[in-house]
């Protein structure tokens, strides 16, 4: 696949934390402005997060997972994700859509009649021969953090937006493919669709990321979030096809794919390896990732 153009650098700021909470108060900002990510405490829950589904803990007591692979392990990541949206205050749902596929996944509702639906999203299964940590517990730790930090913005939102973990992309994109289908059958009207799969792999440092496919309007998007929070990275765009935005894409979707260097050359040497797990994890690189992502999920769900 081909390697299109780079975003420019832009400079870095200062961004103020709060110890006690993964994000800001939604009291702490302004009318219609999102919170801002609370940086150090996201790593450490996005440590927590990764480290429960790729093994480096109990996921819960007594239960250690050496994949995401098997019927039996993803009976348990259903659990903790559904879990994590409640303690989020959301309500987690449950798409079965085969005999073993199933997506879990939660709406916060802008409470504005006829809103349309923001999703963001990344796959929680891994191959039988991994534990995953890479790819793509990262992903799911970003949509995480996103999600706990988006339901402290109930009274800003313009748009509703469903936080979905996505089954079976390993599988031929069966989950998103049937998330996407729902949404068609539904008709549910949707402003855009992002999507993460591998996020912890920095080895040069100049914490770069890929967007896949970029959905017409995309690339600026996030080029303005980078601007915003004076973040010194860049910006690829490629014409990956290998992951969730492809399932939405297929059906009219306006999508976009979010990973690492994956295309240029930056990427995990442990895919769909035992080798994937929770050391080989930059948690520096992927909290400023999901700060990006924050801000553009955050931005386009106030805007109105």
């Amino acid at each position: 696949m081909s390697l299109a153009s780079s975003i420019r650098r832009v400079r870095p700021v200062l961004v103020g934390v709060c110890a006690a909470a993964l994000v800001l108060s939604a009291t702490a900002c302004t009318a219609h402005k999102p919170p801002a990510l609370n940086v150090p405490a996201a790593t450490a829950f996005q440590k927590g997060v990764v480290s429960a589904l790729a093994g480096a803990r109990d996921i819960r007591p007594g239960v250690r997972l050496v994949n995401r692979y098997t019927p039996e392990n993803k009976v348990e990541v259903r659990a903790y994700l559904a879990d994590l949206l409640k303690r989020f205050g959301l309500t987690p749902q449950r798409q079965a859509y085969s005999a073993e596929g199933e997506n879990v996944y939660a709406i916060l509702a802008s409470g504005r009649p006829s809103a349309d639906l923001i999703v963001l999203g990344a796959h929680y299964d891994s191959v039988r021969t991994t534990p995953g940590a890479n790819d793509n517990a990262t992903g799911v730790a970003a949509v995480a953090a996103v999600a706990e930090l988006m339901s402290r913005s109930r009274g800003s939102l313009a748009h509703d937006i469903a936080f979905v973990f996505f089954d079976e992309e390993e599988r031929g994109l069966r989950g998103s493919r049937a998330f996407a289908q729902m949404l068609k059958d539904g008709n549910r009207a949707v402003h855009s669709v992002h999507t993460i799969d591998q996020m912890g792999w920095d080895q040069n440092g100049n914490r770069a990321i890929e967007l896949e496919l970029p959905y017409e309007g995309a690339v600026a998007v996030y080029e303005a979030a980078a601007r915003a929070l004076a973040m010194p990275i860049v910006i690829h765009t490629t014409t990956e096809a290998g992951s969730d935005h492809s399932a939405f894409r297929r059906l009219g979707y306006k999508a976009v794919g979010i990973t690492e260097e994956y295309r240029n050359k930056d990427t995990t040497p442990y895919i769909h390896k035992p080798g994937d797990t929770f050391d080989t994890v930059n948690f520096d690189y992927l909290a400023s990732t999901t700060r990006l992502l924050a801000k553009v999920i955050g931005t386009l769900a106030t805007a109105r």
